[in-house]
């Protein structure tokens, strides 16, 4: 019986064609990644929160600038925005958009984490579900935090305890 042999060589062209294909598609995404990182865009913010103005705002580079000054790292975010409401600073809301979803749930996940190790001013008080979704609540600093996930946003937001609960009802609204 005759041992029957495959002939490659016409094949080796369209691999070398597909490898190349895909190494290029790499450098191109990769490229890309960087260029949404280095150039962050703005994250939406809401003008109001309940009754409070926006009394400052920084977006983009600025506030993912001042996001990742906060925690002394650099995090892989491709838009930011960071605003104080109320005269008093009653509430202070960040927002990290990550450059997808499942970025955006890592970095969620690496904060509770972080957060449970105990090595932070807050206090972590539980999680609620709304939805999908888990919401994560903190007390610290003299005010009731919390932080979820929307989309490829990551929100934390900051509020005076007696309006704790409307800013949060009030965020999940405007983050769905």
């Amino acid at each position: 019986m005759s041992e029957r042999r495959i002939n490659w060589a016409p094949f080796i062209p369209i691999l070398l064609i597909a490898l190349g294909s895909l190494i290029l598609l790499g450098v191109l995404g990769y490229g890309y990644y960087q260029f949404i990182l280095s150039n962050p865009n703005s994250a939406p913010l809401p003008e109001t929160i309940i009754e409070f103005p926006l009394q400052r705002h920084a977006f983009g580079a600025q506030a993912v600038e001042e996001i990742n000054n906060l925690h002394n790292l650099k995090f892989p975010l491709s838009s930011g925005a960071v605003a104080v409401y109320g005269s008093q600073g009653k509430v202070t809301l960040w927002v990290s958009g990550a450059p997808t979803k499942w970025m955006a749930k890592r970095l969620t996940s690496d904060m509770e984490a972080r957060i449970a190790e105990g090595n932070s001013p807050f206090n972590p008080i539980g999680a609620r579900n709304d939805g999908s979704r888990a919401i994560y609540e903190l007390d610290g600093l003299g005010q009731k935090h919390f932080y979820f996930q929307s989309n490829n946003l990551l929100i934390w937001v900051a509020a005076d305890h007696e309006i704790a609960e409307n800013v949060l009802s009030e965020i999940l609204l405007f983050y769905p």
